[in-house]
């Protein structure tokens, strides 16, 4: 039955904004400090502001995504006891603990592509990871494979995995640092 599913949905969101809620003021730093670097002509300064960033960003929501992983039982049951809830929820949170860093990276990586002026490729990744890859993985799993929430969320936080890569590979090729502002 359905019935609880979209509370374990919420607490699971409710806790994850912890973790993300940082990483992307990390990543507002991270775009506003490399697009002010990047302006004044230093591209190593901005790769640098980025990389730093990340590094913050990575360490702070790879703690909480351990939190998600061994707490998750503990999280939930201080939101509620509810059998249904105590079922899923620790499930959702194991999940999304698992891809923190690469949340983090995605978070911090866009955000200073962003900052610099590298708006198309950020917009393409964005639409092709989201629309390619996470919705079709959160029906495949969800739906298609019958792991319903669980499947869901696999989609949905699998595909972090691969933005983070795409982000991180246009990060590496450096196109970004002959943009001029």
């Amino acid at each position: 039955s359905g019935e609880g599913l979209q509370g374990a949905h919420m607490i699971t969101i409710r806790w994850e904004a912890f973790s993300f809620l940082p990483g992307f003021a990390m990543g507002t730093a991270a775009g506003a400090l490399a697009g002010q670097y990047l302006g004044a002509g230093n591209p190593r300064k901005a790769t640098q502001t980025v990389l730093a960033c990340t590094a913050v960003a990575v360490g702070m929501m790879g703690i909480l995504g351990l939190v998600f992983i061994f707490f998750g039982e503990f999280l939930t049951r201080i939101v509620s006891d509810d059998p249904v809830l105590m079922e899923n929820t620790p499930t959702l949170l194991l999940i999304c603990g698992v891809v923190q860093i690469f949340f983090a990276i995605t978070l911090v990586v866009r955000q200073g592509l962003r900052g610099v002026g590298d708006t198309k490729w950020t917009f393409l990744i964005t639409t092709v990871s989201s629309y390619g890859v996470r919705l079709p993985a959160a029906w495949f799993f969800g739906v298609h494979l019958g792991w319903g929430l669980p499947g869901i969320w696999l989609g949905l936080c699998g595909e972090f995995i691969v933005r983070a890569s795409l982000f991180s590979a246009r990060f590496i090729h450096g196109g970004w640092k002959r943009l001029s502002l």
